[in-house]
């Protein structure tokens, strides 16, 4: 059931379109037996699969968009449910875990779909749009005092910006200690470079960006440190416009 992610892809469109009705077999209450997880309209429960009790778990909820399964939250035994949401334009999450024979929420409100990276980090998403197009900002997930919460954003910067041609435009950036930081870089034009580079001058990741493929670059630091986000439009005679993004997280 786990899905993955790779944080430093492609410009990604999100998108889940509203279910009818969805039903898992999973277990969740941590007795080896498989349990029913069924989504309808407007409730979610879960049927004991041993004993056959039904547990609600939310109900009259006018804007459920999916559940799913994972082992979401180290506070409870196994695998947890988390149900995502649409009330307005974002995506939203709550985890609930089984504990002392029933279903309590595990979770704060956390920012859209929960998905792992390849080192089974946890993560919510931010969606950032520009000039019609949907630019996702992954979000870290931490636990924090028994429940789990986005980890709090402490940086923030976002704008459009005209590179000249045969110009690069450089962004030195200076991260505190543990911090998880987001780079982000789109454009609807063509033939663009941006790249990262460590303090001692070593790439982190290049992409050649487009209308299609964007620039997602992650850094994590333990301790402070300066990094250079680069946007490189050398070799081209004609200027180029490109949105930048760039977020900081407080990351333990």
């Amino acid at each position: 059931m786990r899905k993955y992610i790779l944080v430093c892809s492609t410009i990604v469109v999100f998108a889940i379109s509203f279910a009818q009705g969805k039903t898992i077999r999973a277990d969740l209450t941590n007795d080896n037996v498989e349990d029913i997880i069924r989504m309808g309209m407007k409730i979610v429960t879960v049927q004991d699969g041993a004993s056959g009790k039904l547990h609600t778990i939310v109900v009259g909820e006018e804007h459920l968009a999916d559940i799913s399964i994972d082992d979401y939250f180290g506070g409870t035994k196994g695998n947890e449910l988390a149900i995502l949401t649409l009330p307005e334009k974002e995506y939203l999450s709550e985890v609930y875990g089984y504990r002392n024979k029933r279903f309590v929420k595990v979770s704060e409100v956390l920012p859209g779909e929960l998905t792992f990276d390849e080192e089974i980090r946890l993560f919510g998403h931010s969606a950032h749009r520009w000039d019609q197009h949907e630019v996702l900002i992954y979000w870290p997930i931490i636990e924090h005092e028994g429940k789990l919460q986005a980890a709090p954003l402490v940086q923030f910067s976002e704008t459009t910006l005209v590179v000249e041609k045969n110009k690069t435009t450089e962004f030195k950036i200076r991260l505190p200690g543990n911090t998880f930081t987001m780079c982000v870089a789109t454009t609807l034009d063509k033939d663009v470079i941006a790249f990262l580079l460590d303090e001692d001058g070593t790439l982190i990741k290049q992409t050649k960006i487009d209308s299609r493929i964007g620039f997602y670059g992650r850094v994590i630091t333990e301790r402070a440190k300066s990094i250079t986000f680069n946007i490189d439009n050398s070799q081209s005679n004609k200027p180029k416009t490109v949105h930048v993004i760039i977020k900081q997280y407080q990351y333990p």
